[in-house]
């Protein structure tokens, strides 16, 4: 009599394995799907934009300057010269600074961000916060 209640129950139970089984396959395929489908249409927008300039545009210039700073940052401050910006680059969130006249060196500020230099020496204030020397760093 026990044996023949135990095959339904053990049928039950890989039933409901194979259930959690597929469950998890189905949502393993649908995530594969939706980052397939974010790929090609990031792939889709890259390809929209032009890597330069237009046609009959010429480039516009830009100075790149690496600093290393007192506090162990990296920043990239990328500078447009005929456009007055320069653009801070930390962690990979751009900052855009517009230039302000300074009787020696250059000075950009932002919103919440002054980057002042002379030479190779530089320093990044945000509102808040203690100033960070920085140097060129190449």
């Amino acid at each position: 009599m026990r044996a023949i209640l135990l095959v339904p129950v053990l049928m039950l139970a890989a039933c409901g394995q194979d259930r959690r089984q597929a469950a998890d396959d189905l949502a393993a395929k649908e995530a594969a799907l939706a980052a397939g489908v974010a790929a090609r249409g990031a792939a889709a927008v890259a390809a929209a934009v032009p890597a330069g300039p237009p046609p009959g545009m010429r480039p516009t210039p830009m100075t790149l300057t690496r600093l290393a700073c007192a506090d162990g940052s990296t920043p990239t401050l990328r500078y447009f010269p005929e456009q007055g910006i320069a653009i801070l680059m930390p962690d990979d969130v751009g900052k855009e600074l517009q230039m302000e006249p300074v009787a020696a060196g250059v000075r950009y500020a932002g919103a919440d961000l002054v980057v002042t230099g002379e030479g190779t020496s530089y320093t990044i204030a945000r509102a808040g916060a203690e100033p960070i020397a920085c140097t060129a760093a190449g």
